[in-house]
């Protein structure tokens, strides 16, 4: 039995309230149209929607409140997630519900991180999104946002130092073209100085890649619109790397 198996029994939390009624509506929605009856799958990938919606919009309004510059990291990642158009306004309209909500973001983090049965691969996605929005005022969060993001860790049972680690520089948030011209950009994104060894540089790189377990990403149990973040984060480390062994004339 693979992951979804895990949906029946998860989300009755969630369920309760403004959210929940969005979730059944949509649900029912689909039952209107005479559409077959939602799969686990399809009500795991709902509910998992949800959770991240629901704690994107605690994480944002942690600061404070929520910003113009945060709504708009929001939308760039619901683009990357290339959702559908209905699933994209399921998502925002989650998003502004949970704004209101009084429900804990760490019943998002444990019922969620039940439901996937704690996969390092989803975990991994579902807070480097949250700490995508935490930082994307000027790379500032406020305490508040550190502390939910711990916890967050602490829920999906993430390596610990994982969101340190982020914060000193182990988590790429700056893209990088296809053809990787910018060779400054490659070294940030490898935490290393321009003028580091390449054997420094190949310590680094096999240290961040290790730490996504790549390898996992492709599980066929994994739908790749729920680790489209991690999977970012291997694309721009190999191609970091590429363009900085190239530069050098460097093979192994």
């Amino acid at each position: 039995m693979n992951w979804w198996g895990k949906v029946v029994g998860t989300g009755l939390g969630l369920l309760a309230g403004p959210v929940g009624g969005i979730i059944g509506g949509y649900l029912g929605h689909q039952l209107d149209q005479q559409q077959p009856s939602p799969t686990d799958e399809k009500k795991a990938k709902l509910l998992y929607y949800a959770y991240f919606f629901s704690a994107a919009a605690k994480i944002a309004k942690a600061n404070g409140g929520i910003s113009k510059i945060e709504i708009a990291k929001v939308e760039s990642i619901i683009q990357r997630m290339q959702l559908s158009q209905s699933m994209e306004r399921f998502s925002k309209e989650i998003f502004r519900k949970s704004k209101k909500s009084t429900r804990s973001i760490q019943f998002d983090f444990k019922e969620c991180a039940e439901l996937v049965q704690f996969n390092q691969s989803v975990a991994y996605s579902f807070l480097g999104g949250l700490f995508e929005i935490a930082t994307c005022e000027n790379q500032k969060s406020s305490q508040t946002q550190i502390k939910l993001l711990l916890t967050g860790q602490n829920y999906f049972k993430m390596p610990s130092g994982t969101i340190k680690s982020w914060y000193a520089g182990g988590y790429i948030s700056k893209p990088i073209s296809q053809d990787g011209e910018n060779l400054e950009l490659c070294y940030e994104v490898l935490g290393v100085p321009m003028h580091s060894s390449m054997d420094e540089i190949k310590r680094a790189y096999r240290q961040k890649i290790s730490a996504l377990h790549p390898d996992k990403l492709e599980s066929k149990e994994l739908p790749s619109e729920l680790i489209i973040l991690a999977k970012e984060q291997v694309v721009r480390l190999n191609m970091a790397w590429e363009k900085i062994k190239g530069e050098r004339n460097f093979s192994l």
